[in-house]
């Protein structure tokens, strides 16, 4: 089996020497390659990248996106473009995903995945854990609970109630060029997006051992939003995990995302004064731009007929109802 590690970049040249050389400290009795695709840095990225194309000239491809000056992008969709660039240009028959600013931590995940994949035809993800740092400290370590080891993960159980990194995660590129199309016009491919992705085309292998490093700061933009800000912004999310899962998965992102669901519900009437004029039209746009967004139906919730209003309360209700079973259910086994 070949592997294909994924690095993106966009003027983050403080972190190149730190991220490509955890890949490279990696152990790798396989055939490998690494693809960077930088999203048109100004600063040194692209300098420093070079200099380890230079060392490994037969390893690592470079993959440069055009960026025009005074135009304003959606980083979002602009990194979203950059890893479907490489996972085009890949020739691996696995793949790993790594954000510029972070890094692995551990150097045997990737043989361990390999030979998951190797005895299990029907395995797509092989995911781990990961770990929070800041200013080089570790604060906060993400697992999958115990029961979950070295097993496979139900994907309904997992959708409903756990998170795991992308860059956590060995995944088998088991689909082709039409799905490629398809992410492609869909915009989307970032974060959970990738995980959630392959999931159709097979089960997830959990290891229980920390191999990612995700570097979040306070000041980072998510982390900088209001609660309801937050919550708008996650129901746009689910609006496009929705469009990347069969039907079968659907109603799990939705239970997943019934806290940020509520919260944007019980605030609808607010959201324009809370975000200011701006941010509001920013997010109703999106949300009209996506088909059979819950997110604009609840923009729009005091226009809609008294049948479409109390039929979304209701699935609101009974969504709700169903997180708090799994959730007690998630409580009652991790007892025993």
């Amino acid at each position: 089996m070949k592997v294909s590690f994924l690095v993106t970049y966009f003027n983050q040249q403080e972190y190149v020497e730190k991220s490509i050389g955890s890949i490279l400290n990696i152990k790798k009795n396989y055939e490998w390659e690494i693809l960077v695709g930088d999203d048109g840095s100004t600063d040194s990225t692209l300098e420093k990248v070079n200099e380890f194309v230079k060392k490994y000239p037969d390893k690592i491809k470079v993959f440069v996106m055009d960026r025009e000056d005074d135009k304003k992008y959606d980083s979002v969709k602009r990194a979203s473009a950059n890893r479907l660039n490489l996972i085009k240009n890949m020739t691996g028959d696995l793949f790993c995903i790594i954000d510029g600013d972070d890094y692995f931590c551990d150097i045997t995940f990737v043989e361990q995945a390999v030979k998951i994949f190797e005895k299990n035809i029907d395995i797509s993800i092989v995911t781990f854990g990961y770990k929070y740092v800041k200013n080089m400290v570790d604060t906060k370590k993400i697992m999958l609970p115990k029961k979950y080891s070295n097993r496979i993960v139900n994907p309904k159980v997992y959708l409903m109630s756990y998170y795991i990194h992308a860059g956590a995660c060995v995944y088998r590129k088991n689909w082709g060029k039409e799905r490629e199309r398809y992410l492609d016009n869909l915009g989307f491919y970032d974060d959970n997006n990738i995980l959630i992705n392959n999931l159709n085309y097979g089960k997830m292998f959990y290891i229980p051992k920390i191999i990612y490093a995700y570097r979040q700061n306070d000041s980072s933009v998510f982390n900088s939003m209001d609660k309801i800000e937050q919550a708008v912004l996650n129901v746009e999310g689910l609006d496009i995990d929705v469009k990347l899962v069969d039907d079968k998965y659907k109603e799990s992102i939705l239970i997943r995302n019934i806290f940020s669901i509520k919260i944007m519900f019980s605030n609808r009437k607010k959201l324009k004064y809370v975000l200011g004029e701006e941010k509001y039209k920013k997010y109703y746009n999106a949300s009209v731009k996506i088909d059979d967004s819950l997110a604009y139906s609840i923009f729009n919730y005091e226009l809609l007929d008294l049948k479409t209003k109390s039929k979304i309360f209701i699935i609101i209700y009974i969504l709700w109802i169903k997180k708090f079973m799994v959730a007690l259910k998630e409580r009652v086994f991790a007892k025993n």
